[in-house]
Parts: structure tokens; sequence; C-alpha cells
């Protein structure tokens, strides 16, 4: 992300001239954007910033110049919890896409109007991250405090895979709907038991908000009672994509 000179002297708490004169002192290792030919704007990089921070952190009223380029040499500053701390304290969490960005940055997302590139590959993405937080709940021996999120991420991977398969337009959160448009456009009955384990679902969690609330009505936990065991849904959910993608595969 990309600061120009009123952002670092707030991040670094002193004023402009003083911003600017650690970066012509510094500008070694600085990048070309802070050093930038004259009447053009000075934009500071994170790696900038950190270069900055530790300048500040070392800088005395008669500061030893040569001794902070030797820790800077050192690369003191770069990995330091605390800048990385202090920059992020002063980071939007939406900010604009770095003007380099490409395939190789591999920190983050790129968001953009168009959303993902397929519905089927949120579809997918939804169930990668609720089989990633099932085996988490698994390993640590505590699957209870994992339980909502766990079954909402599989609950919501189902209502995006059924819309796939079924070309669903209709604005629906009920899986038993969603099953019966998909059950409609291939004209004949899901198979069993994989309808069942669906139904389930919309049995429980009918409008998609149950897992959502602590205290959602809709739903039949709040009187009810049932146990999940996680070995068993994780196989359950396994035969359930699978039949989904070769459903989706077959168009």
């Amino acid at each position: 992300m990309a600061r120009g000179v009123a952002e670092a002297c707030r991040i670094l708490g002193v004023d402009r001239d003083q911003v600017k004169s650690w970066a012509y002192t510094f500008r070694d290792y600085l990048s070309s954007s802070a050093t930038p030919k004259s009447g053009q704007p000075r934009q500071f990089t994170d790696a900038d910033l950190f270069v900055l921070m530790h300048v500040a952190m070392q800088w005395e009223s008669n500061p030893d110049i040569e001794s902070i380029r030797i820790s800077l040499n050192c690369e003191e500053h770069l990995d330091n919890d605390l800048y990385r701390r202090i920059l992020y304290a002063h980071t939007p969490i939406l900010q604009e896409p770095p003007e380099d960005l490409d395939e190789t940055w591999r920190s983050g997302v790129f968001l953009n109007g168009g959303g993902v590139d397929e519905y089927l590959t949120l579809a997918r993405s939804y169930r990668d991250t609720a089989d990633a937080l099932l085996d988490t709940a698994l390993k640590s021996h505590e699957p209870r405090d994992w339980a909502y999120p766990v079954l909402f991420a599989y609950r919501h991977t189902l209502e995006l895979y059924l819309k796939v398969i079924g070309h669903i337009q209709e604005l629906t959160h009920s899986l038993q709907r969603c099953v019966e448009l998909v059950e409609k456009r291939l004209g004949k009955r899901i198979g069993t038991p994989i309808r069942e384990w669906i139904i389930e679902f919309d049995s429980i969690d009918p409008g998609g908000t149950t897992f959502r609330y602590a205290d959602d009505p809709a739903g039949t936990l709040s009187y009810a009672e049932y146990w999940v065991d996680f070995h068993h849904l994780k196989h359950a959910m396994g035969l359930v994509f699978q039949a989904m993608d070769e459903a989706c595969i077959r168009g």
C-alpha cells in the first residue's frame, strides 16, 4: 500500500521536514517512489515505512547515523512484530490495489464487482473451508467450539452446489426448495442417502440462519437436541459433494 508524506507523518509521529530528511539520509534503503525526482509526489511503500520506523526508534538528539545504517544492513527492521503492528494500526482492510499486483502476490485476494470467476468455484471454496474447519475441530479435541462455523460452511456449500446443478435463479435459501428444483431439472429424484442428508440440514436450518446466530428461532434447535459425529459428517459430506461434482461435470 502506497502512502503519502502526510500519512507517513501520522504513522511515525513526526513532522514533514523530519520525514523528508530521513528519506534523503537513508535513501539507499528506500524505494524510488519514496525518493522521487523533483516535482513528483513522494509515496512510501510498507517496506519504506519499516525502514523509517526503525530509524525513528533509533533516533536521538545526536543520532549515530552509521549505527543505524549498520542495523538496516543487518535487516533488523524486517519481520519486526512491533513495526508491523504500528503499520497495521494505520492500514484499512480494503485497500487500493497495488500497481504491481499480479499472480505472484499470495498474501491476499483481489476483490472486484465480478466476484469469483464461476459460481461453482465459490461452492468449492466453501467446501474446502468447511473441510479445513472440520479437520481443525477434530484435531483440537474440542469440536463443540467449532460446531457452528463448520455446520454453516457445509450448509452454505450445499446451497451453492444445488443452485449450480439446478441452474436456480430463484431467491431462496431453502435446501428443500433447491432439492425440488434440481429434481425438476434433472427429471429424477436425488438418490439415497444423499437426499436425506441434505434434507436433514434443511430441517434444522430452513432459512440459512440457524448456524449464523446463537438464538435463531427459525430452526428446530430451539426445541430439539441432536448429536453430530464429526467423523460421520466428514464422510457424509465427502459423498454428497463427490456426487454433486459428478452432476456438475455431466451438466
